[in-house]
């Protein structure tokens, strides 16, 4: 059992709320972390459940960059037709804290994780437990917060 660890010491990007970013690299930003998020789940197997705009950064070309990054498509390019896998997106999804496996069997207890004026009303009111479509609902709240 091998775990890899980094510990990056300079800003790899902005966090989206960032007055200095235009409107554009908030939306490129926006868009990756949708990206980012999709391909946790459906490649990964993994569910944010903490979708805000502190968690998703946009890469900006003025810093310093550690690596590429490129679009997750896969050798199947299930991805290909969202973002063509050799353009670089300009955006990353962070703060796993809460994620989960998605297919792990989840206990009878309903938690509300996340950040509470981006998260889902359902998960607000404790009618559900945790699912893909209310990450995205909470992208909606960041989209409109963001604008």
């Amino acid at each position: 059992n091998r775990v890899l660890s980094r510990l990056v010491l300079s800003p790899t990007g902005r966090p989206l709320l960032d007055s200095r970013l235009s409107p554009l690299q908030v939306a490129e930003g926006l868009l990756a972390g949708l990206i980012g998020h999709a391909s946790l789940f459906f490649q990964g197997g993994i569910l944010h459940r903490d979708i805000s705009p502190n968690n998703i950064i946009v890469i900006d070309d003025s810093l310093p960059q550690l690596t590429s990054v490129f679009s997750p498509a896969a050798a199947s390019d299930s991805f290909a037709w969202i973002w063509p896998r050799d353009t670089p997106l300009r955006g990353c999804l962070i703060d796993l804290d809460y994620a989960i496996e998605a297919s792990t069997q989840p206990s009878s207890a309903l938690d509300r994780t996340g950040t509470y004026p981006f998260m889902a009303i359902q998960i607000l009111l404790g009618q559900e437990r945790h699912r893909y479509r209310h990450d995205l609902e909470s992208f909606l709240y960041v989209l409109l917060w963001v604008c």
